[in-house]
């Protein structure tokens, strides 16, 4: 009599999570299903698509014709505390932004980036004066920036409206991972520092100051967020939560 032989090839994903190890970063949504960790990655991407939602980053709509739909993919990470345990697990929906087609999809994708020697120089500038340093990161930075092109992306692996059946995201938020979303964050900062009466540095193009009544304030650009510092503690304080205000509006 033959012996019987087991295929596992169409097995579940719980019965191989044995096989990938818990507690580490999965390169993409196949690997964190097949991970003992999949609970808590589930958890971090229903989050992701909750908070993108309430951010009204895109509208659900009928698939357009003769348009580029671009797809998207999950990345995961793990926030680790002083001792290197583990305090969160995250999940992060970014837009497969090689599929984008120039001169249709994006425009502008340049973005100055502040000098490592720009940073020495302000923080010189504050250590020698005693100044507070201050800095300022924003979640999901990106999506506090809107688009002026019409992109269309597929829904998300795993999170499928019900009854959308034929419909895609029209994105009007610069998710992470498109080619001009970096640009826009760029000029949306840019566009507060001038209603904010900022001085742009001639030779930094990532360094804004301000004088106010003898004090001054000078701010660097950093890649999801804005490094501060000022000569007056008050000062910096109301800069910050005004900038802070504008840009998550």
């Amino acid at each position: 009599m033959a012996e019987a032989t087991r295929d596992d090839t169409h097995a579940p994903l719980h019965a191989m999570a044995a096989n990938i190890p818990a507690r580490t970063e999965p390169r993409n949504k196949a690997k964190a299903g097949g991970s003992l960790d999949w609970p808590h990655w589930q958890d971090a991407m229903a989050k992701e698509v909750s908070e993108l939602t309430t951010k009204h980053t895109w509208e659900l709509v009928n698939t357009p014709l003769g348009v580029n739909i671009m797809g998207s993919r999950w990345t995961y990470w793990l926030k680790h505390d002083a001792s290197g345990a583990i305090t969160h697990y995250k999940a992060h929906l970014v837009a497969q932004g090689f599929t984008q087609a120039a001169g249709i999809d994006y425009d502008a994708t340049f973005t100055p980036v502040s000098k490592f020697t720009s940073n020495r120089v302000v923080l010189a500038l504050a250590t020698h004066n005693n100044w507070e340093v201050h800095q300022v990161e924003m979640k999901n930075v990106y999506l506090n920036t809107g688009l002026t092109e019409m992109i269309y992306m597929r829904q998300p692996q795993g999170f499928m409206t019900l009854g959308s059946d034929g419909q895609v995201c029209h994105l009007f938020k610069a998710l992470y991972g498109l080619k001009q979303a970096r640009c826009c964050w760029y000029q949306r900062v840019c566009e507060a520092f001038t209603k904010f009466l900022y001085t742009h540095c001639t030779m930094e193009h990532c360094v804004f100051h301000k004088p106010v009544n003898g004090e001054i304030i000078t701010i660097i650009i950093t890649v999801n967020g804005l490094k501060l510092t000022s000569s007056c503690g008050h000062l910096l304080d109301t800069c910050k939560d005004k900038l802070w205000s504008e840009l998550t509006s």
